[in-house]
């Protein structure tokens, strides 16, 4: 706020251009504006409602954010939409393509799919009535078993420019190919289970060039041999390739590892290809006929090393893998291991800070002294009871496993404290008695708290888990009956998602397993879902039994506003027809 001429207080927002903020929400998710902004005034509340460039990402968002976006955003305002049906938000594409068919989403240039339920992907074609969608994303599908040819095959490619797939056979990339003329980016996992798809894959028939300038493939075959000369006959037809990625396990052939083999293609073929990482793990083949040296030698040459930036390889003897550094250079590391040899890379080692930056997570599972530091850690795993502050900045850390059962939690609790600034998920990996913190002071940085090993207990001698974790927005938990669950609801206020895993109570879980209005069952059992029953729910029975939450918080819930986007009546109807999921173990619960 500042003062006007008068002496008013004025939002500073108030007296810039809409163009101006427009740009700014451009930087912005839709619930990060709508939480920040929202109310702030009168102008920026007009602004909010006039904006169409909203990036919406609903991924392991919390469920009061998800209602203040569903309440304030209308369809055709959203460009971009991250939709995820996974455990921390379950049957959460069922609520919203109820509330916005796909069909109103008229501005819609890019939406990602993840963990997406098969009723959702079953809608799939309807992309085609968006005319403005150029990007379609699907991370990763909630069934394996699903069928996913059938739904690809409905889909019209060809208005689209960039397409990722989780799977994708090789029918699936025939198709795609003829049907996607516009098609510049294509990122796709692809299933070769015999040699009539190695062939198919090899021999995509084009009557001209693919414009495709940026493909990244993964094929993992156990039991076929993907060779170079397969990818050559594919690749050919690519001119316009700039960008090409390839993570490739398979088994016989290890002419994949011929770097002067590839330089003479990539030369002929690929004349405009800037960027060129892979990974080649082969297996099944007599690793004594390999060394290390002869392998690497082909990749030292002007063509790898003389151009910005290099094509650095690295080769780990152990594995049989060959991969470009920095993009598979390993991420996460226990400190025991010999992290690289000069002997197996072409990095010179003046640039091993490199291969030591892509480092983010970190297992300290012994006590040894290090000549380097990892700079960028961010996930750190305790195995041994000691942390070397020289080889890390604790600062960073944003999640943390504990695996030794023998550390003191009161002393883990005050290096978080004063230490771990930044730490938000806590996983502590072994059981213990919450006793133990009774009197240490509260974590109320911890914002994911996983203890999937802890037993729940609630019995009056026991200390309160939202005592030491008043603030926890998502848990995983292991209970020995239904109501320390109904328990653990009631308590952790600020809850949005909880995952708990059931043991030791069967008759209970199976009648929850069978009844038919567990709407009811929810809102009888816990005073915080009988007042505010905006929550959805997955059951999970296939091998142990977990219940998968996802609520509203008892602190906040949002309200209408801006006169309100969606369709009262529609909101209305899905309160009364308690619309159920797609599976008969997953319900909507409005």
């Amino acid at each position: 706020m500042i003062l006007s001429p008068a002496k008013q207080p004025i939002f500073i927002l108030d007296s810039l251009p809409k163009e101006i903020i427009y740009t700014i929400f451009d930087y912005f998710w839709a619930h990060d504006i709508l939480y920040s902004f929202l109310d702030s005034s009168a102008y920026i509340n007009s602004i909010i409602l006039t904006y169409h460039n909203y990036h919406v990402n609903f991924k392991s968002i919390l469920k009061r954010l998800f209602d203040l976006v569903c309440c304030s955003i209308r369809s055709n305002q959203i460009t971009s939409l991250i939709l995820s049906d996974d455990n921390e938000t379950p049957c959460q594409s069922k609520i919203y393509f109820s509330l916005f068919p796909i069909e109103e989403f008229i501005n819609l240039r890019a939406i990602r799919l993840s963990d997406i339920e098969n009723d959702t992907l079953s809608h799939l074609w309807m992309i085609e009535t968006i005319p403005k969608l150029k990007r379609l994303i699907v991370n990763k599908f909630s069934d394996h078993d699903y069928n996913q040819e059938n739904s690809l095959s409905a889909i019209s490619f060809f208005y689209l420019r960039n397409l990722t797939l989780p799977y994708c056979s090789y029918n699936q990339l025939r198709q795609i190919l003829r049907s996607a003329p516009k098609l510049t980016s294509l990122n796709i996992s692809l299933i070769i289970s015999d040699c009539t798809g190695i062939d198919y894959f090899a021999e995509q028939h084009q009557e001209v060039p693919l414009i495709i300038n940026n493909l990244t493939i993964s094929i993992h075959t156990f039991t076929r041999t993907i060779s170079r000369l397969l990818f050559e006959r594919f690749l050919s037809r690519m001119p316009y390739l700039q960008q090409l990625e390839l993570n490739v396990i398979s088994g016989g052939s290890s002419n994949l590892l011929e770097g002067n083999q590839w330089e003479l293609f990539i030369q002929k073929y690929l004349p405009l290809l800037f960027a060129f990482n892979f990974k080649f793990k082969i297996i099944n083949i007599d690793r004594n006929n390999y060394h290390t040296e002869n392998i690497l030698t082909q990749f030292r040459s002007s063509f790898w090393l003389n151009r910005n930036p290099a094509w650095y390889v690295t080769y780990d003897i152990n594995d049989f893998i060959l991969y470009t550094i920095p993009r598979f250079a390993p991420h996460t590391i226990k400190h025991s291991l010999l992290s690289i040899s000069p002997h197996s890379t072409t990095l010179p080692a003046a640039q091993y800070f490199t291969y030591y930056n892509q480092i983010n997570e970190l297992e300290l599972d012994a006590n040894e002294k290090s000549s380097y530091q990892y700079t960028n850690v961010q996930r750190l795993i305790l195995s041994i009871t000691k942390i070397d502050e020289n080889i890390l900045d604790l600062s960073k850390v944003e999640f943390l496993c504990v695996k030794s059962i023998s550390w003191s939690l009161k002393k883990l609790l005050r290096i978080i404290k004063t230490s771990m600034i930044r730490l938000y998920h806590l996983k502590i990996d072994f059981s213990f008695s919450l006793l133990e913190l009774s009197d240490s002071d509260s974590l109320a940085q911890i914002r994911i708290l996983d203890l999937s090993e802890f037993i729940y207990s609630c019995k009056k001698e026991d200390y309160d888990l939202s005592t030491v974790f008043p603030y926890v927005e998502r848990l995983t938990i292991r209970i020995t009956s239904l109501l320390q669950m109904f328990y653990l609801i009631d308590r952790l206020m600020h809850l949005s998602s909880g995952s708990f895993h059931i043991t030791n109570d069967s008759d209970n879980t199976k009648e929850l397993s069978t009844e038919s209005d567990l709407h009811k069952w929810f809102t009888e059992k816990t005073k915080r879902l009988r007042k505010n029953n905006s929550f959805t729910y997955r059951l999970d029975s296939q091998s142990d039994f977990w219940i998968h939450l996802w609520m509203s918080s008892e602190i906040e819930r949002p309200k209408k506003v801006l006169n309100m986007n969606v369709p009262s009546g529609r909101l209305m109807e899905l309160r009364k027809k308690n619309i159920p999921c797609l599976s008969s173990r997953c319900c909507l619960l409005l």
